[in-house]
């Protein structure tokens, strides 16, 4: 048996340990000045915001420079499937469709669009999203404003059922034959974990469906407002749930003219139980948070009107009910707020919170938003059918 001497493993050792220092080296450079501070709490190369940006500049670059034909001719030389598919006459062609869906059904790759073989063997392609609202930011919210202490000069707070604790409707001076409130999830599959044991149920509606029924049913049944809800399923592909739930926005806004507020429902999930539960009239309730998105990442001028929008909600609701509020923060995103100065991202509870008590929290929430359809039904801004 031959005996392996010292002398012929140092030099692979020493190569070995030039190769990985060469490897430190590099990785190094790539994150630095990325490390984690107080300020900057993500690494940004290791953030979905990084992979965004960059899969953004990649799919445009495609997009910009380099042609379906050029694509196509690169791709024949190693890929003779399409060569052979090219210049073949129609009916030969056809022939082969069913050949064509079995492979796109199978692979997901068309012969006749070459982004789809980029696309098959790089995935990140696939999953960034398309535009600035399609995907969401990691980490917990930042608090932009925190709810105000107490009640705000001049308020009073809901009349309640001393018995049961059970807060009466606000009185209603709005009345109207057609949908002034939109209500939709974009992550429709959200639920809650100590009902359901896990913070999202997979292809279907989760609690966070409830909860927004139950809000409409409220808006409705209490009040005489119609509501219309679109319980379309928007994230059977998580990180195309935004692009998915911007058509439904387009047709809630075209199809019902004199819509005053539209609401994208969520539950939070980065927050604890503690954070996310106060108790309202003797009853436990999850707490509110709301975004507003910006125009750091895309065209959205009227972002500020929105966040008015939102001072009001917050207000109401601080006013009424004292602790149900987290307060208002902003990101990036836009979350399709530019199709309307009175729509916005409200996040109640948090996964951690039961099905129940997001449920009565929406309850409160409808109040809110009635309360301030009130607010606005004045000469100087009416509101759409409105009876005195």
């Amino acid at each position: 048996m031959r005996q392996v001497r010292a002398a012929s493993i140092v030099p692979l050792v020493r190569n070995l340990g030039l190769f990985f220092s060469i490897i430190l080296l590099i990785f190094t450079a790539v994150i630095a000045g990325q490390f984690p501070t107080a300020e900057e709490p993500y690494i940004t190369a290791l953030s979905s915001k990084y992979y965004y940006e960059k899969g953004r500049d990649l799919v445009q670059g495609l997009s910009q420079n380099v042609t379906d034909e050029t694509l196509q001719t690169l791709l024949r030389a190693g890929l003779p499937a399409l060569a052979v598919n090219a210049g073949e006459p129609a009916a030969a062609q056809r022939g082969k469709s069913l050949l064509r869906i079995s492979l796109n059904t199978l692979s997901g790759v068309r012969l006749d669009d070459p982004l789809t073989y980029l696309k098959s063997e790089i995935p990140m392609m696939e999953v960034t999203p398309a535009t600035a609202d399609t995907y969401d930011e990691t980490g917990p919210d930042e608090i932009l404003e925190d709810p105000a202490d107490g009640q705000l000069p001049g308020g009073s707070a809901p009349e309640t059922d001393g018995a049961a604790g059970v807060v009466l409707p606000v009185e209603n001076r709005v009345q109207s034959d057609t949908p002034l409130i939109a209500l939709y999830n974009t992550h429709t599959s959200e639920t809650f974990e100590l009902t359901d044991g896990l913070a999202h149920l997979k292809g279907k509606a989760g609690g966070i469906a409830l909860v927004t029924r139950e809000i409409k049913k409220v808006i409705e049944e209490e009040y005489g407002i119609p509501v219309v809800y679109s319980d379309k399923l928007h994230d059977t592909s998580f990180n195309k749930s935004y692009a998915e739930s911007e058509k439904t926005v387009k047709q809630l806004l075209e199809g019902n003219p004199d819509l005053e507020m539209l609401f994208d429902i969520h539950r939070d999930g980065a927050v604890t139980r503690e954070q996310s539960l106060v108790t309202i009239h003797g009853q436990q309730v999850a707490r509110i948070l709301i975004i507003v998105g910006t125009d750091a990442r895309a065209d959205h001028p009227g972002w500020r009107e929105n966040l008015d929008f939102a001072r009001k909600i917050a207000a109401k609701m601080d006013n009424m009910y004292p602790g149900l509020s987290r307060g208002i923060t902003t990101k990036e995103g836009r979350y399709h707020q530019q199709y309307s100065p009175r729509a916005l991202l409200v996040e109640i509870g948090s996964a951690k919170n039961a099905t129940d008590e997001a449920i009565a929290s929406g309850r409160l929430f409808a109040n809110v938003v009635v309360a301030v359809l009130n607010d606005m039904a004045s000469p100087e801004n009416k509101i759409s059918n409105e009876v005195n």
